[in-house]
């Protein structure tokens, strides 16, 4: 399956973190914010995956990606089983939008700016009215009635639309089971990645203009059911049906995750944290894809039409960042793993650098100098600032037993009781301590 791309991506920081990981001690691997499990990904099969993250996007992809039980074999039957039910769908959808489905394809021969502005906000008034009465017919019209014409083109809308049901029939009939439902699913949200018709990221869709009327029409050009088939046949889940048997999939707070951790046998020997660091939701830029995941007709707001009930990440408040990391931090201390950070020197969180360094010296028995490293972030198209730029990043290492940060060099003995020479010692935690309630 073809990369996703994703606002905060850290694909240029995994490589390092990876590196990092592999000196410490054997055991699962926690990303607490996995996104589209960049850092996993690297990792790789060396040891358990384990991927946490709010977005329900995210928890398919990381699903598929390190837990299916089997190879997947099967999408050019998957292909083959849904074409029915798709045109069936799709017909019911043209039937009703057929007047706006001509005018779209008119336009796409012949662009014009203006009337294209006037098409989408038709769709949208006729999506508002016809809504009701599709979903009482039985069709899937949810991304027609809601993005039709925005996020991607009405024909497009109604493919989509269209792919869902075929999913979702084929499931209810019993002709595929849940995993090749999560397949095809994914493979959508995929072929919405391709066509969208946005910067990068959902926090808007373009408005048709002189300049960007032809990028318009050349995504919208694109067959949603093609693009959608070519992501099916090509999906695949990662390393062996062995270790994927040990990873494991959360969709919890990265804090409150932790902390139930601490009763449960099996433990993270690493946590890797990526927290947000700007005032950017995040929740704001994927949740065409949490619609097209959880498939619920969300109520939706703004030009953005954003879900009324997205996430708020504490991390992007500025009111809030502090306490959330310092939750974060203590949360990690108490098990007995390796703690990775990474996070910009300007950051959200103010004085980051120190702040981070303060917070975990309190909370872990050892913390290395953290290692520094120029990073070019992109903004995906975002309007703050330049699309690239570079940032300072600061991946830290916190932990209590230096035989779990170096498992690759046992140290002496002598080097269990002095802090290490890259190392910063705080006192030694009380056992009573290290075993109290969060």
């Amino acid at each position: 399956m073809a990369d996703f791309t994703y606002m905060g991506t850290k694909k240029l920081l995994a490589p390092r973190i990876a590196e990092l990981v592999s000196s410490m001690a054997p055991g699962p691997f926690l990303d607490l914010f996995s996104g589209i499990a960049a850092v996993g990904t690297q990792v790789g099969s060396n040891r358990a995956i384990w991927s946490n993250d709010v977005q329900s996007f995210s928890g398919l992809l990381t699903q598929q990606r390190f837990c299916a039980a089997m190879a997947f074999t099967t999408a050019p039957d998957l292909v083959q089983k849904a074409l029915v039910h798709f045109a069936y769908n799709r017909h019911v959808l043209t039937e009703v939008f057929g007047p706006s489905v001509s005018e779209e394809k008119l336009l796409l021969g012949a662009p014009d700016p203006s009337r294209l502005k006037t098409l989408i906000d038709d769709i949208s008034t006729l999506g508002t009215e016809k809504r009701v009465e599709l979903r009482a017919a039985g069709a899937h019209c949810m991304v027609a009635t809601t993005h039709g014409g925005t996020y991607v083109g009405l024909t497009q809308a109604i493919e989509a639309d269209s792919i869902r049901y075929a999913a979702d029939r084929l499931l209810l009939d019993g002709d595929i089971d849940q995993t090749e439902h999560r397949w095809m699913v994914l493979a959508l949200c995929q072929a919405i990645i391709t066509a969208n018709n946005s910067t990068g990221h959902f926090a808007q869709f373009l408005s048709p203009s002189p300049t960007n009327i032809h990028r318009i029409v050349r995504k919208r050009r694109m067959s949603m059911w093609s693009l959608w088939r070519d992501a099916l046949i090509n999906a695949r889940p990662l390393g062996t049906v062995k270790w994927r048997r040990g990873n494991r999939t959360f969709s919890r707070n990265a804090a409150d995750l932790l902390k139930s951790l601490r009763s449960m046998k099996r433990k993270p020997a690493v946590i890797y944290a990526d927290p947000p660091y700007t005032s950017d939701q995040y929740s704001r830029y994927y949740h065409l894809l949490e619609n097209i995941v959880l498939y619920d007709y969300p109520e939706t707001a703004s030009k953005g039409q954003y879900r009324a009930d997205r996430f708020s990440s504490a991390f992007s408040l500025k009111s809030s960042v502090d306490a959330a990391f310092s939750d974060l931090v203590s949360a990690a201390a108490r098990l007995p793993a390796v703690f990775v950070l990474s996070y910009p020197s300007n950051g959200l969180l103010g004085n980051s650098t120190d702040r981070v360094v303060d917070l975990l010296c309190c909370h872990f028995q050892y913390v290395d100098q953290p290692v520094k490293m120029s990073h070019l972030h992109s903004t995906m198209g975002g309007s703050k600032g330049p699309q690239k730029h570079i940032v300072e990043e600061n991946i830290f290492v916190a932990y209590q037993d230096i035989r779990a940060r170096f498992a690759d060099r046992q140290p002496t003995p002598a080097a269990l009781v002095k802090p290490v020479s890259m190392a910063i010692q705080r006192e030694p935690i009380a056992e009573s301590e290290m075993s109290a309630p969060a």
